[in-house]
């Protein structure tokens, strides 16, 4: 087969033999490839770069008995921003994770691609905002694998949502109810969480903007909270795996 082209950003890399690495690789027509990147680990390689996460490169891949080789490849965007702060680099992390978690086909992959060239870039340029990255991301990640709904009206009275209150919302569908003291105190922690109108809102806006626009949101500091709770749990339930990267950053001083 003859090589082809493509453009992918580098989730991680593994050592493979004494020099080469496997590469993870989000490609936005092939979805996510494992590419061996032959001699990487030697003095002045030139596809040295393949071992560094979160480029956006540009690939030439040869296929042999059905394995991918890096022939060549150049950078488009390094993202080494994203290193300088441990937030960023966290956050970076954490996507990369669900990344790999994931299975893309088809459009879903290009949306994928897109979403992870989005976040990345927002990261490098500014890692201050890494937890609206880090929610917008999951709950967009959601939206694309079919795990997420619009939140409209609540389900047990069909009432519009109201600015000012709180609200229940499932972490295992689509159920989202106005807050009842007798049943909040039931409820919080198991399968449902409290969020404020603001936070509902956020969650409908990550749903369907732009990506272009997806990481630009403001919000404050009790509303990123919630977001990144309530969507690490969703994230959680939903891929059934415990997904707490963040949990890294508590014990440091002033986060």
């Amino acid at each position: 087969m003859e090589p082809f082209s493509c453009r992918g950003i580098i989730l991680a890399s593994s050592e493979f033999k004494e020099k080469d690495r496997l590469v993870s690789v989000l490609t936005a027509d092939k979805g996510l490839v494992t590419v061996c990147a032959k001699g990487v680990g030697r003095p002045g390689s030139k596809s040295a770069f393949a071992s560094i996460p979160f480029l956006v490169c540009d690939l030439v891949v040869s296929v042999s008995h059905g394995y991918y080789y890096l022939k060549e490849g150049t950078i488009v965007e390094n993202n080494s921003e994203i290193m300088n702060s441990l937030e960023a680099m966290t956050c970076a992390s954490h996507i990369s994770t669900c990344l790999l978690d994931s299975t893309f086909q088809g459009e879903n992959a290009h949306e994928a691609y897109e979403l992870a060239a989005y976040a990345f870039y927002m990261l490098a340029k500014h890692p201050q905002d890494y937890l609206v990255v880090y929610s917008a991301f999951n709950w967009r990640l959601l939206t694309i694998a079919g795990f997420t709904v619009r939140y409209e009206v609540t389900n047990n009275g069909g009432e519009d949502l109201v600015p000012g209150k709180d609200y229940l919302v499932s972490l295992t569908g689509g159920t989202i109810e106005t807050v009842k003291n007798s049943k909040a105190g039931r409820l919080t922690g198991t399968e449902y969480r409290i969020l404020p109108f603001d936070a509902v809102k956020a969650l409908n806006y990550f749903s369907d903007c732009p990506l272009n626009r997806l990481f630009t949101a403001k919000a404050s500091e009790e509303v990123v909270s919630a977001l990144k709770d309530f969507t690490t749990a969703y994230l959680s339930v939903q891929f059934d795996k415990n997904y707490d990267g963040l949990s890294i950053l508590d014990g440091i001083p002033g986060k």
